[in-house]
């Protein structure tokens, strides 16, 4: 019951991260997010525009989230260690964009987000092992 319930979780907080990844992503690549993610942030990145974080945002840390959630539907052991990647990925969009970001302060979000990767990850060890 005990690891039934954490296998639950972890798919709940892989689809909720997948489905906010991938649309987030999508609005941010849009320009839909433009008043909220001013274009000076991307000064001294790599970036001219919010098109490809946003993809990658959506295909990479969302992509991989839902795959994460679908595998642990279906093979919770593998499931488990692709929710380890998974969240290792959001943890490391996160920082990348606190590094990369000419931003003023971290955000409650980035801070949420950061959390849940870690959550992602300690649960994904548990469900592998299990």
């Amino acid at each position: 019951m005990w690891v039934s319930g954490m296998r639950s979780a972890l798919v709940v907080i892989d689809a909720f991260v997948a489905l906010t990844a991938i649309g987030g992503g999508v609005a941010l690549a849009a320009g839909l997010e433009a008043n909220r993610f001013p274009l000076d942030w991307l000064q001294g990145t790599p970036f001219h525009s919010y098109l490809i974080p946003g993809l990658i945002l959506a295909g990479v840390v969302g992509g991989s989230a839902a795959v994460a959630a679908v595998v642990t539907l279906r093979a919770p052991r593998a499931g488990g260690l692709v929710s380890v990647l998974a969240g290792v990925i959001l943890m490391g969009q996160i920082t990348g964009e606190l590094v990369l970001l000419n931003q003023p302060a971290w955000s409650a979000v980035e801070v949420f987000y950061f959390a849940l990767g870690l959550v992602m990850v300690a649960l994904g060890l548990f469900v592998w092992r299990a």
